[in-house]
């Protein structure tokens, strides 16, 4: 039986820890559809600050919540939809990219202020397009085509270029890929 799975992806990004500054450019983030899609008022908002979805900065994150997060990078106490979820202020366009379970897919990151530290990647599998996404439990670790589980940032990265393998089994209509930029310092 020949069927290929194919992936529907939405992207997020989420910041720990530090304040890290970037975005992901290849597949485009929620919060940058408007730097590569006509703004319409209702599925695409420009989000002038897409570099800086950390979580609500280092106090908010670490001395209010003890270090949590909202899945998609927000404030942990942001009402959900949270701006960055499925179906929030900026997760309302739907698909952006197409794979295939088992591709190996690229990603480029945009480093606006490198902070070093590490970028890891998961995936959702979205269940309810008309809901966000179920929680942080929801998230698998996916791997590079190196077999690492992350990337260690380097003090001179600006663009990234990161190359990710699908699961072989991942089967899902739409799925949500999450970059995680864990920054050192």
């Amino acid at each position: 039986m020949y069927a290929p799975q194919i992936l529907f992806v939405f992207t997020v990004f989420y910041f720990k820890e530090t304040l890290g500054h970037g975005m992901m450019l290849e597949p485009p983030n929620r919060s940058s559809l408007w730097r590569y899609y006509p703004i319409d008022n209702e599925l695409v908002i420009a989000n002038y600050v897409d570099n800086q979805n950390f979580c609500g900065g280092y106090s908010e994150q670490w001395n209010q919540f003890g270090g949590k997060c909202g899945v998609c990078g927000d404030p942990y106490d942001e009402a959900h939809p949270q701006d960055n979820e499925n179906t929030g202020k900026y997760g309302k366009f739907g698909p952006v990219r197409n794979y295939t379970a088992g591709e190996t897919i690229n990603i480029t990151i945009l480093l606006t202020a490198n902070h070093l530290g590490h970028f890891e990647y998961s995936i959702c599998n979205l269940e309810d397009p008309s809901k966000p996404e179920s929680g942080e439990k929801c998230f698998q670790p996916l791997v590079l085509a190196d077999g690492s589980d992350r990337y260690d940032v380097s003090s001179t990265d600006h663009y990234v270029y990161n190359e990710v393998k699908l699961p072989n089994d991942l089967t899902c209509e739409r799925c949500v890929l999450r970059w995680h930029y864990s920054a050192g310092g």
